[in-house]
């Protein structure tokens, strides 16, 4: 008989349902793919109830909701770490032993490893798309490998897709633990043309438990040549952008989670090669010298030899980009990443241990 389960999904800023649906990807990513693909036993309603009014957080509001109606559902999924603590939080509170599934990618920073440590005889399997941080759940809050499900992260490639543009430029994007300071410095003096699409960057406060601290990019590295310009952009301008762009730039500051995962697969998805600083937990994407390029955090002197060998060698960098595409189609889909997440939350509620990996 098919569960019935809870699912809950936070989208950030976009957390209310737009209505927009375009299949066709031309005009809007497919985040409504979700709500179909997960297939009709699995309820993502409860976003649309959720009363958010007041002083708390609309995360802690989802998981009051879901904790309140848990005796419709055989099981519980939730996305995201607020949100999964959140509902942790709820069933010690009210001793509820609901099956619950955490999606979840950070285990590492206090504000989640503590609380996790904790709440974690509450949680039934949890499903990320880290190995690294997989290592970091199993190791260091010793939960049960076998209840640990690895999945890869996903991309809309139908939105995100090849569009034939002159390649004047390259670009960077995101502002989470971006090193955007690094990036200027290598590109000082060439003259190429770059674009930052974002106005900030997001930088852990010091003791990780309390809210990022957001630094201006006009306060990074002093004024920038003429030749870099820096600014938010909404989705269709920002893949405008990857489409003008002969590669991508990923800098990033010393970090032991996937950060720019999003916009490294947004660009592949884009047929574009990415150049990323080989941080620690930026591992399990790129190829190196087949879908991008590597380089040592911090340094410039590499990230510009890496960007000058990629510009000067427009025929390799369109190859590197054929294959992240070729890449995205195998691994990276939304519909291949919905029905992974779908077939791993039904191994767990069946007791079907989790393999090393669910990656062909």
């Amino acid at each position: 008989m098919p569960k019935r389960i809870a699912l809950g999904i936070l989208r950030g800023a976009n957390a209310k349902p737009t209505g927009v649906r375009d299949p066709t990807g031309e005009t809007t990513p497919r985040t409504y793919l979700f709500d179909d693909a997960f297939s009709p036993t699995w309820d993502e309603s409860i976003l649309n109830r959720t009363n958010s009014s007041g002083r708390a957080p609309l995360w802690w509001w989802m998981a009051r909701e879901i904790q309140r109606l848990h005796a419709e559902y055989d099981a519980i999924v939730t996305w995201g770490e607020r949100l999964s603590l959140a509902m942790l939080m709820q069933q010690q509170l009210a001793n509820v032993s609901k099956p619950h599934i955490a999606m979840m990618y950070q285990f590492e920073k206090p504000n989640v490893r503590l609380p996790l440590n904790l709440l974690k005889k509450n949680l039934h399997a949890v499903v990320t798309w880290s190995t690294v941080q997989r290592r970091a759940l199993i190791e260091r809050i010793r939960f049960p490998s076998e209840r640990v499900y690895l999945v890869r992260h996903y991309v809309d490639q139908v939105f995100y897709s090849p569009r034939p543009m002159d390649e004047d430029m390259f670009c960077a994007v995101g502002a989470e633990m971006r090193d955007y300071a690094t990036l200027k410095d290598a590109v000082r003096g060439t003259g190429l043309r770059c674009h930052i699409a974002a106005d900030h960057v997001r930088i852990p406060s010091r003791l990780r438990l309390l809210n990022d601290r957001r630094v201006p990019i006009c306060d990074i590295a002093g004024q920038a040549e003429k030749n870099i310009t820096a600014g938010r952009m909404s989705l269709v301008e920002l893949r405008d952008l990857y489409a003008r762009s002969r590669f991508v730039v990923v800098p990033l500051l010393p970090s032991d989670t996937d950060n720019g995962v999003t916009c490294i697969l947004e660009a592949m998805a884009m047929g574009k090669p990415v150049i990323c600083s080989r941080t620690r937990g930026q591992v399990d994407v790129i190829q190196e010298g087949v879908t991008g390029l590597y380089v040592p955090v911090g340094d410039a002197s590499a990230l510009r030899a890496a960007i000058l060998s990629l510009w000067n060698e427009p025929a390799h960098a369109q190859q590197m980009g054929r294959n992240a595409r070729a890449f995205v189609e195998k691994h990276h889909t939304m519909e291949k990443f919905t029905s992974t997440v779908r077939s791993a939350a039904e191994a767990a509620l069946d007791g079907r241990p989790a393999p090393d990996t669910w990656w062909d």
